[in-house]
């Protein structure tokens, strides 16, 4: 493989695969909130951690030294990453430090989306250019995240009665536009819908709008993008009734 020296599998010791010097200071923080950010590209990843057990059953895993993150990222988003789901996976004891300045290297366009429910506790989807997906866009001049996430909702939906309540995280991929390898931050939030008018923006190639159970989305019915999957899954572990709490 070019330039990156991969560090093996999952599969082999553990102590082997963290790097010596983080190795204190990761016992240190095990039992603290973990803390992972997870940058896609296609079918591949690069994940920044620090927690070993947020990486448990990821296939085609190499651990990476702090030194190696861009070499990793380049290769990942590369040519020669093509059909192999490639994952690289950076374990430190300040993941957020290192997120921040990784971003900082790269273009960043900021985007914002919802996890909407009804009174039924049923989550809201949209099928986009044919692809499961959840409501989102990016976010305008001197708009902030929660204003641009709503008004996102209401255009690609047609819901007019939302309330917008906490924070769920954020997801990062990152795609090629005219040549420009560029990284996408999608800040998401909790939000309930009391209306079920729906009217799909089709001008952004959106076809459908419609509430589904939560066990649907954990069937193989609901196909969609990895980000959209790591989203619904902590918001799920997150709050078990957030449109009760919203209203």
């Amino acid at each position: 493989m070019p330039e990156v020296q991969v560090k093996g599998s999952f599969t082999e010791s553990s102590t082997a695969l963290i790097c010596r010097r983080y190795f204190a200071n990761f016992a240190a923080v095990v039992n603290m909130e973990q803390q992972n950010y997870r940058i896609y590209f296609n079918e591949g990843s690069l994940i920044i951690t620090d927690s070993m057990a947020s990486l448990k059953g990821i296939p085609h895993l190499f651990f990476i030294d702090d030194d190696e993150l861009e070499k990793s990222f380049k290769i990942l988003t590369s040519h020669a990453s093509a059909g192999k789901n490639m994952h690289f996976a950076l374990i430190s004891p300040e993941p957020n430090e290192v997120m921040e300045k990784f971003l900082g290297q790269h273009s960043v366009i900021q985007a914002a989306g919802g996890i909407v429910f009804n009174k039924d506790q049923e989550l809201l989807c949209i099928k986009r250019n044919g692809v499961w997906d959840l409501p989102k866009g990016k976010i305008e001049k001197y708009e902030d995240q929660r204003a641009a996430a709503l008004r996102e909702v209401m255009e690609e939906t047609g819901i007019n009665r939302i309330n917008i309540s906490d924070k769920v995280g954020a997801t990062y991929h990152s795609y090629f536009e005219d040549d420009s390898l560029l990284v996408k931050e999608t800040h998401w939030y909790f939000m309930a819908a009391s209306s079920t008018q729906f009217h799909p923006q089709e001008e952004e190639g959106i076809t459908e709008v419609l509430f589904q159970p939560l066990s649907w989305y954990q069937s193989d019915e609901f196909k969609s993008f990895a980000s959209v999957h790591d989203i619904i899954e902590k918001a799920m572990s997150l709050q078990s009734s957030p449109a009760e709490e919203a209203l």
